[in-house]
Parts: structure tokens; sequence; C-alpha cells
């Protein structure tokens, strides 16, 4: 079952590309809403690959799952399947 994925690195003038955040959602309800805010779609129509979220989007994102992100970091949301 596809689900999405949130991972934060640091902007690239830091020269450091190596991941500081990593989230997985496997909540069905909390996928369809993040994909509306995020795509404007539903989770079932969403491609593969990640998308940046911009820190708007973000503090929707944030409310959606009842958490604060880490300052400073650039994020993205794309879909994981298990294997």
């Amino acid at each position: 079952m596809p689900y999405f994925s949130i991972t934060g690195f640091y902007p690239d003038d830091k020269n450091d590309d190596s991941l500081q955040f990593e989230m997985y959602i496997k909540n069905a309800e909390q996928n369809e809403v993040l994909a509306q805010i995020t795509e404007g779609k539903s989770f079932g129509e969403v491609s593969p690959g990640e998308l940046e979220i911009t820190s708007e989007k973000l503090r929707e994102v944030g409310r959606v799952l009842g958490m604060a992100f880490p300052a400073g970091l650039e994020y993205y949301i794309g879909t994981c399947v298990d294997a």
C-alpha cells in the first residue's frame, strides 16, 4: 500500500546534502488530505516522485499531522511503497 514520506535537507548553501529529517505517513486519511494540500488531487492520482513543500504548505501539513517541523530545512514529499 503506498503512502507519503516527508524528508528534510539543509538548503544548498550549507554544502551538506545529508538527510536531516525523515517521516512516513501511513494513515490513509492523512495521506488523502496531504495529497490535496500538496498536489490538489486525490492520493490515488499522485504520480511517483518528490515535490518540494513550500513553507506555507508545510505549515498546513504540520497542522494535519499535529506537529511542527524543524526550522532551517528544505522539505520534500513523495510516495513510498513497502517491499
